[in-house]
C-alpha cells in the first residue's frame, strides 16, 4: 500500500512539473513572437529537465517561482544557440520532406519504391536525431553542426538506447493522438522528459561533464568543451 501511495505521490509531482514546465513553454514561445522563441523555449525544457535529473530532485514538489526562474535563465542563454540548432532541423526536415513529395508525384518507375523506402528510413534516422539532439544540446557547448553529429553517433552507435527513447516518445505521441486534450497540458515536456530520462538513466551523459550554458564549472580533468 505504501508503495502504491509513493508511487501516486511521485507521479502527480511528475504531472504537476509537466504542466509547470508546458505553461512556461507556451509563455517563453509567445514571448519570442513564436519564431523566436519557440526553439529556445524546447531548449529550455530540455535544460530543466536535465538540471532535474543531475540534482535527483524528483521526489520534492516542484514550485513555479524557482522553476520559472530557471527556465527564463535558460531561455535566455540559449536564445540564439537554440535558434541555430532549430533552424538548422528545419532546414533538413524541409528537404527531405520535399525530396518526398516529388518521388511519390513523379513516375520514377522501378527506382520509385526503393526511393520511398529510402526517405522512409531518413525520415525515422532524421526523427531520432532530432529526439536527441535537444537533451544534448542542454548537455554540450557546441554548435549546432557539432549536436547533429553527436545526436547522429549515438544514433547509429548506441541504436538500443535510441530506439527506447524513440518508442517511448511514440507511446506519449499516440497518447496524444488517442487523447488530444493532453497536448495542452503536457505537449512538449513529456516527450522531453523521456529523452532525457532515457540518455540520463542510461548513463550517456552521466559520464560527461556539464554544458558551461548551465552554470558550475566543469571538473578539472574535463576540457571545458565535453568531448564526445
Amino acid at each position: 500500500m505504501q508503495k502504491l501511495l509513493d508511487l501516486h505521490q511521485r507521479l502527480g509531482r511528475l504531472g504537476l512539473r509537466l504542466l509547470f514546465l508546458q505553461l512556461l513553454w507556451l509563455g517563453y514561445t509567445l514571448r519570442g513572437a513564436v519564431v523566436l522563441g519557440i526553439f529556445p523555449a524546447t531548449a529550455a525544457v530540455h535544460a530543466v529537465l536535465r538540471q532535474q535529473e543531475r540534482d535527483g530532485d524528483d521526489d520534492e514538489l516542484p514550485r513555479w517561482r524557482p522553476l520559472r526562474t530557471a527556465f527564463a535563465e535558460h531561455w535566455r542563454r540559449e536564445l540564439w544557440p537554440a535558434n541555430r540548432l532549430g533552424l538548422l532541423l528545419s532546414l533538413m526536415w524541409s528537404v527531405l520532406l520535399a525530396s518526398r513529395a516529388v518521388v511519390e508525384r513523379v513516375d520514377l518507375g522501378a527506382p520509385g519504391p526503393l526511393l520511398a523506402g529510402g526517405h522512409t528510413i531518413l525520415g525515422v534516422l532524421l526523427g531520432l536525431v532530432t529526439m536527441l539532439a535537444w537533451p544534448l544540446q542542454a548537455h554540450f557547448d557546441d554548435g549546432a553542426p557539432a549536436l547533429l553529429r553527436r545526436a547522429l553517433v549515438l544514433v547509429l552507435g548506441r541504436p538500443a538506447i535510441s530506439l527506447l527513447a524513440g518508442a517511448g516518445v511514440g507511446l506519449v505521441l499516440c497518447a496524444y493522438y488517442l487523447l488530444p486534450g493532453l497536448v495542452p497540458v503536457f505537449g512538449v515536456p513529456a516527450t522531453a522528459a523521456i529523452a532525457t530520462a532515457c540518455l540520463w538513466r542510461t548513463g550517456v551523459l552521466m559520464a560527461r561533464a556539464p554544458s558551461p550554458r548551465l552554470g558550475g564549472p566543469a571538473p578539472a580533468a574535463v576540457p571545458h568543451r565535453a568531448q564526445a
